[in-house]
């Protein structure tokens, strides 16, 4: 009896340390603007496309981390909260667009990192950098 209740612990242990890694590490999406080209929210925009995180395959929890590498001008139509945006422009022009579509939204991070191009924030829409103040446009 003892050994059943041990390879169930066991076995149970298992499965929640693998949920909490996958939890922990999120996933790291890189802007292709393939679906609708435009929204943030719209999961085809986005690579990784999966069916294992459907739904909501675009950077949408604290794990999650983001990588815009081509020209886009991106709306917001909800606030989200991720671990980390970076933004590296090839090609021209060298230029990310963050806006919304009447409400204020917030994109917050742990970092935001702009190693080449610029990142424009109009129409309402937030950048914050872990909970301070917006970063100016």
């Amino acid at each position: 009896m003892m050994d059943m209740i041990d390879s169930k612990t066991t076995r149970t242990a298992a499965v929640v340390l693998c949920c909490l890694a996958a939890v922990a590490f999120g996933t790291i999406y890189t802007w292709t603007g393939e679906g609708n080209g435009w929204e943030w929210q719209d999961e085809l925009n986005w690579d990784p496309t999966s069916l294992s995180c459907t739904p909501n395959c675009y950077p949408h929890t604290i794990g999650d981390d983001g990588l815009i590498d081509k020209y886009a001008v991106i709306t917001l139509s909800e606030s989200e909260t991720i671990d980390d945006l970076s933004v590296s422009i090839v090609g021209e022009p060298p230029q990310v667009r963050f806006r919304t579509a009447g409400e204020t939204r917030t994109v917050t991070c742990e970092t935001i990192s702009i190693s080449s191009g610029i990142v424009h924030v109009t129409e309402l829409a937030e950048l914050w950098v872990n909970g301070s103040e917006p970063c100016e446009p």
